[in-house]
C-alpha cells in the first residue's frame, strides 16, 4: 500500500510538471493546440517515468534513509522517462505524413518538464525524511528537541566527516529512539559551530558535557582515539561505543580499545602474492592463533589450507566458520587432518599426501604453570614435536617453515618458555642445507620407491624462520577471559602481583604480522614483532573493571606462579633487532647451532626423559639462558 500511494503521488507530481513546464515556456499563456497535447501526453509521461523510477529501485528504498544516491535515482529515472515520451512523441510526428500533429511539443518544454519533475520528486522524498528525522524522533511530546523521555542521548566525539555520519543516521532513526544532544572536538575552528541542530563543544569538556546534557551513550568516531580519551569516557559511567569508519559500523567497546590497541590497517599485498595459490599447513590450526592465521590465509585464496590439529572440536568449529563465510570455496580447498606433532608417522601421512609449500608451526603447550607441573610434556611437544615436523616438512621439500614462537623465549624461567627456546634453535638448525641422509629414513621414502627417491630430491633449501611475540588478547588461557569471568561474578580478581607487566596484542593483528614476517623470509631468521607498550596487569584489571563491572569488584593478591616473572622480553642481551620493509615487524639473525649439536642436546633430553631424571636440570644444561625460578 505504501509503494502504491508514492506511485499514485509521482503520477501527480509528473502531471503537475508537465503543465508547468507548458505554461512557463509560454510565459503563462499557452495555445489551445498545446493544451491538448499535453493532455494527451500526460498518460504517456506518467507511464514511461513510473516504469523507469521503479527499475532505478526507488520504490524499495526506506525513505528515511534517503541519501545522494536517492537523489541520483531520481535525476536519471525523470530523465529515462521524459525522454523515452519525447521520441515516442517525435517518431509519431515524422511518421504521420500530412495528418495533425498529435502530441510533440517543442523541446524546452520537455527540458523544463524534467528539471522541474526532478525537483517535485526529490522534494517528496527528502521533505518525507526531513519530517521523519526532526517531528517523529525530535519533537514527540513535550521533549521537543531533547527527543521522548526515554530516549537514548547520545554524545559523539569527533566533529569531523565520520562524527556527522553518525548524527545523521541517529536523526534518520537508524538506531533507534535515541537523540544527538552535541559534539566534541580539539578543533578550535569547530568549536561553537552547529552539525545540523547539535553543538560542537571543546573535547576538554567531556566531563562537564555529560552531566549538562544527561548524556547515557558516547561514540568515538575519531580514528585513533587513544588510550587516554577511552578511558575518560568509560570513567563517565556511560556506554561508550566506537564507529568504525572503514566497515560503516558502530560496535562495542573492548579491552584492546582502553590498551589503546587502535585498529590497524595493514597492506597484506605482498602476503596475498606470497601465499596465492599455495598449498600451506598449520599445525595447531584449531587454537587462537592457529585459527586466526586459517582465517587470514583461506582470503588469499591457496590452493590448499590443511588444518592439522590433534583437537577435532576445535578443528571443526573453525570449519563450519568458514563455510558460512566462504560458502564452496571451503569444500574445494580446506582439509582438515586430525594428529599430533609427537606423532612422526602422522606428520609423514599429511605431509607425504598434500605436499604444502608452507608449513606454519603453531601447535605447542603454552600454558607457564601446567608445564612447570608436567615438563615433560612440554619438552615432548614443544621440542621433539618442532623437531619432528620440521624435519619431516623439509624431507617433504617444504619451501618455507614458519615457528611461532613467544617473549617467554627470552631468557627463560619457566619450562614452557625454555622448551620454546629450544625449538627456535632446532628450526634455526634446519635452516642450513639439508643432508640426503634427512630424509632417507622416513615411512613415505621406504614405503614408496618413486615417491620416495623424489621427496628425497626435494630437501634442500627449505627457509626456516621464526616468529617471536607476546600475549595475544582473548587467547586460550590469556588473563582477559579470566578476569571478564570474574568480574561478571562479582569478583575478586584475582592478581599474582602488583607490579606485573606484560606485552599485549590483539589475535588478527599477531597473526597478520606473522604472515607479514613469512612472506619476506629468506631463510634462518627470527622475526620479533612490535607490540608497542607493555602493559602493567594492576592497570588492565582496573580497565576492566571500569568496563564490566560496577567498581565494587576488588583485586586480590595472590603471588607469583612458579616460573612467571614479572616482564617479558623481545630480544636476548646478544640479539639485535633490524627493521624490516614491512612496518612492525624486525629482523634478528642468532648464531646456528648445527644439527650434529641440536642431535646432541635431543639425545640428552631423550636419556633424561627415560630415566625420569631431574627435566628442569637437563633443560638448565641444554639452554644457557633458562633459570629457574
Amino acid at each position: 500500500m505504501r509503494r502504491f500511494l508514492w506511485v499514485v503521488l509521482d503520477a501527480l507530481l509528473i502531471t503537475i510538471s508537465l503543465v508547468l513546464g507548458l505554461v512557463f515556456y509560454f510565459d503563462m499563456r499557452p495555445p489551445e493546440p498545446h493544451v491538448v497535447h499535453t493532455i494527451r501526453t500526460i498518460p504517456l509521461l506518467i507511464v514511461s517515468t513510473v516504469i523507469a523510477v521503479k527499475l532505478s529501485g526507488l520504490y524499495k528504498t526506506i525513505i528515511r534513509f534517503a541519501s545522494v544516491d536517492t537523489f541520483l535515482r531520481i535525476v536519471f529515472s525523470t530523465l529515462a522517462g521524459t525522454g523515452v515520451t519525447y521520441i515516442v512523441s517525435l517518431l509519431f510526428y515524422l511518421t504521420k505524413g500530412d495528418g495533425p500533429n498529435v502530441f510533440l511539443m517543442p523541446r524546452p518544454v520537455y527540458l523544463l518538464q524534467w528539471l522541474i519533475v526532478i525537483f517535485l520528486i526529490a522534494w517528496s522524498r527528502f521533505a518525507h525524511t526531513l519530517s521523519f528525522t526532526h517531528v517523529f524522533h525530535l519533537g514527540r511530546g513535550k521533549a521537543g528537541k531533547r527527543g521522548s523521555s526515554d530516549a537514548r542521548r547520545i554524545l559523539i566525539i569527533g566533529a569531523g566527516y565520520a562524527g556527522a555520519t553518525v548524527i545523521r543516521d541517529i536523526q534518520s532513526g537508524r538506531y533507534g529512539d535515541a537523540v544527538p544532544v552535541a559534539a566534541l572536538d580539539t578543533d578550535v575552528e569547530k568549536i561553537g559551530s552547529r552539525i545540523g541542530s547539535v553543538p560542537v563543544i571543546r573535547q576538554e569538556d567531556l566531563r562537564t558535557t555529560v552531566d549538562q546534557y544527561g548524556v547515557t551513550d558516547i561514540i568515538i568516531t575519531v580514528k585513533n582515539p587513544g588510550e587516554d580519551l577511552i578511558n575518560a569516557c568509560v570513567e563517565t559511567g556511560a556506554k561508550v561505543q566506537i564507529y568504525s569508519e572503514a566497515k560503516g559500523v558502530i560496535r562495542e567497546l573492548n579491552i584492546a580499545d582502553l590498551l589503546g590497541r587502535a585498529e590497524q590497517h595493514l597492506d597484506m599485498s605482498a602476503v596475498q602474492e606470497y601465499f596465492a595459490g599455495k598449498r600451506v599447513m598449520v599445525t595447531g590450526g584449531g587454537g587462537s592463533i592457529g585459527s586466526e592465521l586459517c582465517r587470514q590465509i583461506l582470503s588469499f585464496t591457496p590452493e590448499k589450507l590443511i588444518i592439522y590439529d590433534i583437537s577435532e572440536n576445535y578443528m571443526y568449529d573453525l570449519l563450519f566458520e568458514l563455510r558460512e563465510k566462504y560458502g564452496d570455496l571451503v569444500g574445494n580447498t580446506v582439509k582438515l587432518e586430525v594428529g599430533s606433532v609427537r606423532d612422526e608417522e602422522s606428520l609423514w601421512r599429511v605431509m607425504g599426501r598434500y605436499k604444502p609449500n608452507v608449513v606454519i608451526h603453531a601447535a605447542a603447550h603454552k600454558h607457564v604453570p601446567l608445564m612447570e607441573d608436567s615438563p615433560e610434556q612440554a619438552i615432548l611437544n614443544n621440542v621433539f614435536g618442532t623437531e619432528k615436523t620440521v624435519r619431516v616438512a623439509e624431507a617433504c621439500g617444504v619451501e618455507r617453515f614458519v615457528l611461532i614462537s613467544t617473549d617467554k623465549a627470552v631468557n627463560p624461567t619457566n619450562v614452557m618458555g625454555a622448551s620454546k627456546r629450544l625449538a627456535e634453535m632446532i628450526v634455526s638448525a634446519y635452516s642450513t642445507t639439508a643432508t640426503s641422509s634427512d630424509s632417507s629414513d622416513s615411512p613415505v621414502a621406504r614405503g614408496n620407491g618413486a615417491e620416495g627417491e623424489k621427496l628425497n630430491g626435494r630437501n634442500k633449501g627449505m627457509a626456516c624462520m621464526a616468529v617471536r611475540f607476546g600475549n595475544v588478547l582473548g587467547s586460550h588461557g590469556s588473563v582477559v577471559p579470566i578476569f571478564e569471568r570474574q568480574i561478571r561474578a562479582g569478583g575478586p580478581i584475582t592478581l599474582t602481583h602488583s607490579e606485573i607487566i606484560r606485552y599485549f596484542m590483539t589475535i588478527p593483528e599477531a597473526a597478520s604480522l606473522v604472515l607479514q614476517a613469512a612472506s619476506i623470509a629468506q631463510g634462518g631468521e627470527l622475526y620479533v614483532l612490535d607490540m608497542g607498550e607493555p602493559v602493567k596487569i594492576k592497570d588492565l584489571a582496573e580497565r576492566m573493571i571500569r568496563l564490566y563491572g560496577n567498581g565494587d569488584e576488588k583485586i586480590a593478591y595472590t603471588g607469583l606462579r612458579p616460573g612467571e616473572k614479572l616482564y617479558e622480553e623481545l630480544l636476548r642481551d646478544e640479539e639485535n633487532d633490524i627493521a624490516t620493509e614491512v612496518d612492525r615487524v624486525y629482523r634478528t639473525r642468532q648464531q646456528a647451532m648445527s644439527r650434529q649439536e641440536i642431535e646432541q642436546i635431543l639425545e640428552k633430553l631423550t636419556r633424561a626423559l627415560e630415566s625420569h631424571t631431574d627435566i628442569k636440570r637437563t633443560l638448565a644444561e641444554v639452554v644457557p639462558t633458562y633459570q629457574q625460578s
